[in-house]
């Protein structure tokens, strides 16, 4: 492991500290001899993996095709309206 540098240290030799974290070296910074924080080059995140058949929409539904939904099965219809006193 590398001896921490002290925090007054790190502070007056940022920029050169952040190169040789940029370089793969590895950068401790401590207290009282103590390690405290590395200093780690910053990676760019992944892009988050959109999973399913509507991942790429913005709207699942349109309103033409809500309409189409609700009134294709008149059984559910019905529950619905028995269940919440409301017809769709």
């Amino acid at each position: 492991m590398t001896k921490p540098i002290s925090i007054y240290d790190a502070k007056t030799q940022l920029s050169k500290l952040i190169n040789q974290a940029k370089a793969g070296q590895s950068v401790v910074i401590g207290a009282y001899g103590k390690p405290e924080v590395m200093l780690v080059p910053y990676v760019e995140p992944e892009q988050k993996l959109k999973i399913g058949v509507f991942a790429d929409k913005s709207s699942i539904a349109s309103e033409d095709t809500y309409a189409d939904l609700v009134g294709s099965d008149s059984d559910i219809n019905k529950m619905f309206s028995d269940s919440t006193g409301k017809s769709l």
